[in-house]
């Protein structure tokens, strides 16, 4: 990563079509797929908003820590079937059986609803990091009237889990060429983290600190300096932003509505 890479990043490749859509819109068509979710308990709403994110991503591109997200997400969401078929409170109707247990309707439905729930805002999180690169993000801030400073701030914070993870890797890779830690087991690679966590952390602030510096020696924190200009170019902007606020505000009363009715 350069020292420019944060505020002045080209991106790579040919324009495509979700490059035309501006980080704001991206974040509020999360916002209103989770709200829709939320809002709704109807499984076969559920299924179609969980089609729908799998195909933004297939649309776009696939990561491997969306994978690795999707995988974990699995996971919690086995588990919580499990759990809830046996235990939900409501429990009432036997389903099925697996050598004398028994599941309940009521607890797997409910399970596959909160499970439904976390993969559309895994799957709606997903497009966004994989189609939106943290250099867009600052010149479009920076575009829409924020300062350099607050820009770089919330940048940086973008970047120093990547740094962690990057310094990390390089770090164990280093060990096990010297034969150190062999990391065969859990117990070995949470030996070999422990050790360098404190020294991996101040490298990762003293990287941001160089980074911070090199910018401001190259007039980044001019105040009379002119905000980078995206490449790419959004389209619909201010009718996604109205629109989508609007779906927002509407999901959120309908969601206040169902609380209040249930409450009467």
């Amino acid at each position: 990563m350069t020292d420019q890479s944060m505020l002045s990043g080209n991106p790579a490749g040919k324009s495509r079509w979700f490059n035309a859509i501006d980080p704001i819109s991206k974040l509020l068509l999360i916002l209103d797929m989770a709200l829709l979710s939320f809002a709704s308990t109807n499984l076969l709403l559920e299924t179609g908003l969980i089609t729908g994110g799998l195909l933004l991503l297939l649309f776009s591109k696939v990561s491997s820590t969306t994978v690795k997200a999707l995988g974990f997400s699995l996971f919690l969401i086995f588990t919580m079937l499990v759990i809830q078929g046996l235990f939900y409170s409501k429990n009432q109707t036997v389903w099925f059986s697996i050598i004398g247990i028994n599941f309940y309707k009521e607890g797997l439905i409910y399970a596959t609803t909160l499970g439904s729930r976390v993969l559309v805002i895994i799957l709606a999180s997903g497009f966004f990091m994989v189609t939106t690169s943290i250099s867009e993000n600052a010149k479009y801030l920076e575009q829409s009237g924020l300062s350099y400073k607050t820009v770089y701030v919330l940048m940086s914070v973008c970047y120093i889990l990547p740094e962690i993870m990057g310094n990390m890797r390089k770090i164990q890779q280093a060990q096990r060429v010297r034969g150190v830690n062999p990391q065969k087991t859990v117990i070995q690679k949470l030996k070999s983290v422990l050790p360098v966590l404190i020294p991996l952390v101040i490298k990762t602030l003293d990287q941001s600190m160089t980074r911070s510096i090199s910018l401001q020696l190259r007039g980044f924190d001019n105040p009379n300096r002119k905000a980078l200009k995206s490449t790419n170019r959004y389209r619909l902007v201010s009718g996604l932003h109205i629109g989508l606020t609007f779906a927002a505000i509407i999901l959120i009363g309908w969601k206040l509505w169902t609380k209040i009715s249930g409450l009467l």
